[in-house]
C-alpha cells in the first residue's frame, strides 16, 4: 500500500530549542518496541489514531494485527528519518520532523493519540499536550508511557552522589524531562486533561514481584521503571 510521507525541515529555535535527537546512532533495538501492553488501553471505538514518536512502527503494526476487522487511519511522526523509513508501510501519512514543530492540521480529528517513552524527549511537554488537546475530538484519550525518575536505581545513585547517564531507560541520556507520578499527573491535569490511570509498569523479575506482593504495592513509585497514563480530553 502506498503511504503518505511528509518531511518538514524546521528551525530549531523554535519553542527554544529542537526535542532531544532520535538518531540512528541509538542502541540497536531502540526504535522497533511493539508495546503490547499498551494495546488494552486503546479505546475499542477508536479509528483515527495520531502516534508521536511511532520509530519503527512496531506499536502500529501491533494495533492492526490486534484488530485485523478494524478500519484504522493512523498518522504518525517521526524525528529521526530512518527508522520512520521503517513505519512508512504501516501508517497512513508519516511525518518526519520534530513533534514539537511538525504541522498537524488535525483539529478535533483524533480519537487517540500516543506517546510510548516520547514526553520525556519534549523540550515543552506541557506545550505538546495543550497542542494535542486541540487535536483530539471531545472524548479523545491520550495513552503514554513514561519513565518514573522515582525508582529505586535513580535514587541509590543519588545517595551516592550520581546523576549518570545511559544510552536507554529512565536515565537515557536524550531525556530532557524527567517524571515522578504526581508530576505526571500534573502535567496532564495543567494541560486540560483528566487522569483516570496511572499505572506502574514492573520489571518480570521475581525479586520484583515479592516485593510488589510483600509491601502490597506501597513500593510501587520505587519500583516502576515506567508509568502507563490514559487520559481524557476534558470538555471545551
Amino acid at each position: 500500500m502506498r503511504r503518505n510521507v511528509t518531511r518538514q525541515i524546521l528551525n530549531n529555535s523554535v519553542l527554544g530549542g529542537a526535542a532531544a535527537p532520535r538518531t540512528s546512532a541509538q542502541p540497536e533495538g531502540y526504535f522497533s518496541c511493539t508495546r503490547p501492553e499498551l494495546l488494552p488501553h486503546v479505546p475499542p471505538n477508536a479509528t483515527r489514531i495520531l502516534e508521536v514518536g511511532c520509530g519503527e512502527g512496531g506499536f502500529a503494526r501491533t494495533l492492526r494485527a490486534a484488530r485485523p476487522g478494524c478500519k484504522l487511519e493512523i498518522v504518525a511522526v517521526e524525528a529521526c528519518e530512518s527508522a520512520g523509513a521503517n513505519a512508512a508501510d504501516v501508517v497512513d501519512r508519516l511525518l518526519i520532523g520534530n513533534a514539537e514543530q511538525v504541522e498537524l492540521e488535525y483539529e478535533d480529528y483524533f480519537d487517540c493519540v500516543i506517546f510510548a517513552d516520547v514526553l520525556e524527549h519534549l523540550v515543552d511537554p506541557w506545550t505538546m499536550l495543550r497542542r494535542v488537546r486541540k487535536l483530539l475530538r471531545d472524548a479523545g484519550t491520550v495513552v503514554a508511557s513514561i519513565p518514573n525518575v522515582q525508582h529505586w536505581s535513580v535514587l541509590v545513585n543519588l545517595i551516592g552522589g550520581r546523576w549518570e547517564y545511559a544510552p536507554y531507560g529512565i536515565m537515557d541520556r536524550t531525556h530532557l524531562r524527567f517524571f515522578t507520578k504526581s508530576s505526571i499527573r500534573d502535567l496532564f491535569v495543567s494541560t486540560g486533561f483528566t487522569p483516570h490511570e496511572i499505572s506502574p509498569l514492573l520489571s518480570t523479575t521475581v525479586r520484583v514481584q515479592m516485593a510488589w506482593l510483600a509491601t502490597v504495592g506501597l513500593a510501587g513509585p520505587f519500583l516502576a521503571r515506567q508509568y502507563l497514563v490514559v487520559a481524557d480530553r476534558n470538555g471545551t
